[in-house]
């Protein structure tokens, strides 16, 4: 193969030569590259050590410079000769380019194509081209200041996935804004707006952001930058990678040494981030070092759920495997231990009392607990199944909403101390219901996290049993 230099195409056709010795004949082939003309004129140029061994015309003799037009002009007879009238798309004079401006492109599979910076110049491209603004894709990534932004952890078969979601009270909208591939099975996921990063690479102060503290069945805590579209690594990763051991966590740069089971960031002092694992232990994290500044070993059995206080930033509220739930002031250590029917599956403080949270176990009972008593408050029968997620909102005072495995989520009148069940909505397409949230924004919708379908959006408002016992207008949007 020759055509693309003439002095490399020497150098080739010595070292040949050398090899195959003078009695025998050499031929290249260029017919990707050069016409008959082209092919002609190059030979001519490669100079008498390799003309003599190229068969260009077998018995016509040399070709010399001044046979030039003539080949060229009976090349015309030719192929004028071959056409036929009724060739309508010219097809004997399809690879034929000699006029086109664009660009050659030379390698495997591609030689011969020729391709334009500007489509327009194009001579096949006849279709007219659809002017696009610049911002024109950014516009489909914009969020809007009346937009709602719901951040999950999803798992899809074997592939793992943090899904934001955008929801659009006015114009009706929701559906997955973007999504980050992740190469590990995620448990537990936090919201927080601490940027975590590396300092050497910050240039000057933190600027607060949309980051999740991701929790997954390795050791380590990776902080993902969700503002960034398309990001491939987290922005952070706190702890060491270790195989799973039944070594004591430890503080500094090691960390657990099991699985990451539950998240809470500290609102109040913001650099700090909880974190509960399958290795008994809570670790208290610095996001500005990225080490584990405290250790919390209070708890026997895997730590599933933790929850700061709403208003005290040293107050720690966190539940798990050892059935019990456990208040402890982090600057002492000191805390205070309830047992309850079975495991702590989640807990979340009274948003409308300072002292009390609220208990979801493995039995299906919602435990309300007063942190200034010894025993309970009251204790609801609230589901069938685990209860799996507890949700409170400021704006609407004595609503809570369960979920449960049982596929069912309860609305709940907790006022005065006197639970009653306002309503029920059963969602059996969703096999198991794993979490709730109701949006800071519009407090009727709740968003629910399910093992099918992935998340489901429920305006509470849209029932009327709910709208009289809280004396609530309609629903969203109505």
């Amino acid at each position: 193969k020759v055509g693309v230099s003439i002095e490399d195409d020497m150098r080739r056709a010595e070292l040949i030569r050398s090899l195959i010795g003078p009695d025998n004949k050499l031929m290249m082939d260029a017919n990707q590259i050069w016409d008959v003309k082209e092919a002609v004129v190059s030979t001519q140029s490669t100079g008498e050590k390799t003309q003599q061994n190229l068969e260009i015309v077998e018995n016509e003799g040399e070709v010399d410079n001044s046979d030039e037009d003539a080949v060229a002009e009976d090349k015309i007879v030719d192929e004028s000769a071959m056409k036929d009238d009724d060739d309508e798309f010219n097809m004997a004079d399809y690879d034929k380019e000699d006029d086109m401006d664009g660009q050659k492109i030379f390698g495997a599979g591609l030689s011969g194509v020729t391709y334009y910076a500007n489509p327009e110049d194009d001579p096949y491209i006849t279709l007219p081209q659809v002017a696009r603004g610049e911002d024109e894709e950014d516009d489909n990534y914009k969020i809007a200041p009346n937009d709602n932004l719901i951040c999950c952890a999803k798992l899809d078969g074997e592939m793992s996935n943090i899904e934001v979601h955008l929801w659009n009270a006015t114009e009706g909208d929701f559906y997955v804004h973007h999504d980050i591939l992740l190469d590990k099975f995620p448990l537990c996921v936090e919201w927080l707006s601490f940027d975590a990063g590396d300092q050497d690479e910050i240039e000057g102060d933190r600027v607060p952001g949309n980051y999740v503290a991701l929790g997954c069945m390795s050791p380590q805590i990776e902080i993902w930058d969700i503002d960034i579209i398309d990001t491939s690594e987290p922005v952070a990763v706190l702890g060491e990678r270790l195989k799973h051991s039944k070594k004591k966590p430890k503080i500094g740069k090691k960390g657990h040494s099991n699985a990451v089971m539950s998240l809470s960031w500290n609102k109040h002092s913001q650099n700090i981030l909880a974190s509960g694992s399958a290795d008994h232990s809570i670790l208290l994290w610095d996001l500005e070092t990225g080490l584990a500044k405290e250790c919390l070993t209070h708890h026997k059995d895997k730590v599933q759920t933790l929850c700061w206080h709403l208003a005290e930033g040293t107050t720690l509220l966190s539940g798990g495997y050892d059935q019990t739930c456990q208040v402890t002031d982090c600057r002492t250590k000191n805390n205070k231990c309830w047992y309850v029917d079975g495991e702590v599956e989640h807990l979340i403080w009274d948003v409308s009392n300072p002292f009390s949270f609220f208990a979801g176990t493995s039995e299906g009972s919602v435990i309300a607990i007063d942190i200034r008593q010894e025993n309970p408050l009251y204790t609801i029968a609230a589901h069938d199944n685990e209860v799996s997620g507890l949700a409170m909102t400021k704006l609407v005072p004595g609503l809570l909403a369960t979920c449960s495995a049982d596929k069912a989520v309860k609305l709940w009148h907790v006022a005065d101390n006197k639970p009653s069940c306002v309503t029920s909505r059963a969602f059996p397409e969703a096999v198991s219901l794993h979490c709730l949230a109701f949006c800071p924004d519009h407090p009727t919708m709740l968003a629910i996290g399910a093992l099918q379908g992935g998340l489901l959006m429920w305006d509470v408002a849209s029932n009327k049993e709910f709208r009289d016992a809280f004396n609530h207008p309609t629903a969203v949007g109505s």
